[in-house]
């Protein structure tokens, strides 16, 4: 067992949305550091509902720390179009694949938790009902594999140099898959909230760029317990991208269909 172990508990105060009660939260000690769980959310500039799933998920951050990791993916269809006074198009090429990749959800706001199939439903992308019960579960499981963070930025020529360390818990079998991504945060823009355009939105967690493949990288290496797998990307961040609000996300996850499963997720930023 690696000795990266640590204590952390945390007290998941009950979110009173959807009519849903919800119990306190205990995360364990963990040997390959603590649990993260990812979600990826679906969201666009023209989707009125979707800053009230980005304020769920804003008040789920502020009890969780960095526990929960959020990206948000304006890969929502024709809600995703910028409006002619918007400042940015969020949209990427890599972001719409990622999302085709989870299938098609049945509303919005819509989000992943973990990637996780939530039987009876058929689609990976959830309801804000589901988020905080799955988030809970998800934090509960002790991870399989640790996944450690390290950044580099150089201001000068704005080369960003990512080093991912994997260290499996355990033996695993199996096609597993690394994706790394890039966000950004406090972006301010147009956005549509119910009836109104919000013309100073602080748009939160804004994919930027997927480092890896879009679906993830197979990881080629054997994963076991006695193994560390490094990983090293170099890139260079883009003018418009305020790298003081930038940050790394990498996470491991299965490579089958339909159990494409996050096991573990860590996020780092840009700028220490």
């Amino acid at each position: 067992m690696r000795k990266l172990s640590f204590s952390l508990l945390i007290v998941f105060a009950g979110l009173l949305f959807w009519g849903c009660e919800e119990k306190p939260i205990t995360i364990p000690k963990l040997s390959v550091g603590a649990r993260k769980v990812l979600v990826e959310e679906l969201t666009g500039v023209r989707c009125q509902n979707c800053p009230d799933g980005a304020a769920i998920l804003a008040n789920l951050g502020n009890q969780l720390g960095e526990n929960l990791i959020v990206i948000s993916v304006h890969a929502a269809g024709t809600y995703s179009v910028p409006y002619p006074e918007n400042k940015y198009d969020f949209r990427t090429p890599k972001g719409t694949e990622m999302a085709d990749y989870l299938g098609k959800p049945d509303g919005y706001p819509s989000a992943s938790v973990n990637r996780r199939l939530v039987p009876p439903e058929t689609v990976i992308y959830l309801g804000p009902n589901y988020w905080n019960g799955i988030i809970g579960e998800e934090l509960s499981k002790a991870p399989a594999i640790g996944v450690f963070l390290e950044t580099a930025f150089n201001a000068v020529n704005r080369q960003l140099d990512i080093d991912v360390n994997l260290t499996p818990e355990q033996d695993l079998s199996g096609e597993h898959r690394l994706t790394v991504a890039i966000t950004q945060d406090s972006i301010q823009d147009v956005q549509l909230w119910g009836v109104d355009k919000i013309p100073d939105y602080t748009h939160r967690h804004v994919l930027r760029e997927v480092v890896t493949q879009a679906t993830g990288e197979v990881i080629a290496e054997p994963l076991t317990g006695t193994s560390v797998v490094k990983k090293h990307y170099t890139l260079t961040l883009p003018a418009a991208w305020d790298e003081k609000h930038c940050n790394v996300v990498a996470f491991v996850h299965r490579g089958g269909n339909p159990d494409k499963e996050i096991l573990q997720a860590a996020e780092e930023h840009v700028v220490k």
